[in-house]
């Protein structure tokens, strides 16, 4: 080689290695939140990504969720992940930006992702996709996808990911249940079966919040001792108190972050909040309880005068087991602290049930639960 092209080669090698610690600074700079963009070159010419500054509301929303979130471009490119989503799929943060998201999407899914992303909808685009997470193990997840709104920037797209993992469990217990149903018929073996797999479920919701840890079981105790005092058969009075031992199930699918935000909600987060009702619902319906369990969840939020909610019932178009799970709900509520505010008190408790009374809540139920605390001595324990 001569001394020329010795020369030419090391210079070429110098060059490149200059190149590689400048990527590599450029990747550092990134990851860590010190830089706004990536500029990437093309043979279309220079194209400029957001990754959201460090300084900028998106991102630190983002960061703090508990939910898996990332910003794409039009053709998937992932352009910032949180660490939730990184662990969801098995992977560093490093390792995922830069990627497209196809990478953990099988040939359906990424069908469904694309016409996710092509919806003219102005409002967010929803989902339920199934990720490839590590070791290929399949991540059932709910998406949202919602365009962003960027100065000098098109097409950046945010997506939330809530892992269903959990709610898929429940799903696949209640068909096993219904299976069960059909070989046990009334058994007392089914009888303790679906008892038992209400315990589980109700403890897998409440495990997610320590401010409600133990609330659902609290409006057990305090729901059975308001039908035993209505007069309910023990037939009813025991399948009231296992409707509200799990009444709250459906909160398994509101963020984290929003059931436990120390202030108060705002109009949209109250509206998903609202939809654990439903979701309730949706988990139930198909478990054959010997009681109308899923429906006394469905309706536990409506009133007597028709201002509840997911339906707005009135009166006698709600059960008598939701009136009375609606009733110890309220008032366990108001005797516990939540994360929004101090505990009220049972006295502020019982006075929202009287000031309530004919026009909230049914009459009876809470002539019932005034006695049970004035009379019978009733405490949560």
């Amino acid at each position: 080689m001569s001394a020329s092209t010795s020369h030419a080669v090391s210079e070429e090698v110098e060059r490149l290695r200059g190149a590689l610690d400048a990527a590599q600074q450029s990747l550092d700079a990134i990851l860590s939140g010190k830089v706004d963009a990536l500029v990437v070159k093309g043979n279309g010419g220079e194209q400029v990504f957001s990754l959201l500054g460090a300084d900028q509301p998106y991102r630190i929303l983002l960061e703090g969720m508990s939910e898996g979130a990332l910003t794409l471009d039009r053709e998937g490119l992932v352009l910032f992940c949180n660490r939730c989503f990184a662990k969801m799929v098995g992977l560093p943060l490093k390792r995922v930006i830069g990627n497209k998201v196809c990478r953990w999407l099988d040939a359906d899914n990424q069908a469904a992702f694309a016409a996710l992303l092509a919806s003219t909808d102005p409002h967010p685009s929803r989902g339920r996709l199934t990720l490839r997470g590590k070791g290929d193990a399949p991540v059932p997840v709910n998406l949202s996808v919602s365009k962003l709104k960027m100065p000098g920037q098109d097409d950046v797209f945010c997506v939330v990911a809530t892992d269903m993992t959990e709610r898929q469990l429940l799903e696949e217990m209640a068909l096993s249940q219904k299976v069960a149903l059909m070989d046990l018929a009334s058994s007392k073996k089914l009888e303790q079966s679906l008892e038992e797999s209400i315990k589980a479920v109700a403890a897998m919701v409440e495990s997610r919040d320590q401010y409600t840890a133990g609330h659902m079981r609290r409006v057990g105790q305090l729901a059975l001792a308001i039908a035993q005092e209505v007069g309910l058969s023990e037939d009813e009075q025991h399948g009231i108190e296992l409707a509200s031992t799990i009444h709250d199930v459906g909160k398994i699918g509101v963020p984290l972050e929003i059931l436990m935000k120390p202030v108060k909600l705002t109009d949209a987060e109250y509206q998903l909040v609202k939809e654990h009702a439903t979701i309730g619902y949706e988990i139930l319906k198909n478990i054959e309880f010997p009681w109308p369990v899923a429906e006394m969840v469905y309706q536990h939020h409506e009133r007597v005068d028709g201002s509840g909610y997911p339906r707005g019932l009135k009166g006698k178009e709600t059960l008598i087991g939701a009136k009375i799970i609606s009733v110890a709900d309220v008032v366990e509520s108001m005797s516990t602290n939540r994360p929004y505010r101090f505990v009220l008190g049972q006295a502020a408790a019982l006075q929202e049930i009287r000031d309530g009374r004919g026009r909230l809540y049914d009459t009876r139920v809470v002539d019932a639960c005034l006695r049970v605390f004035a009379e019978r001595g009733f405490a949560f324990v």
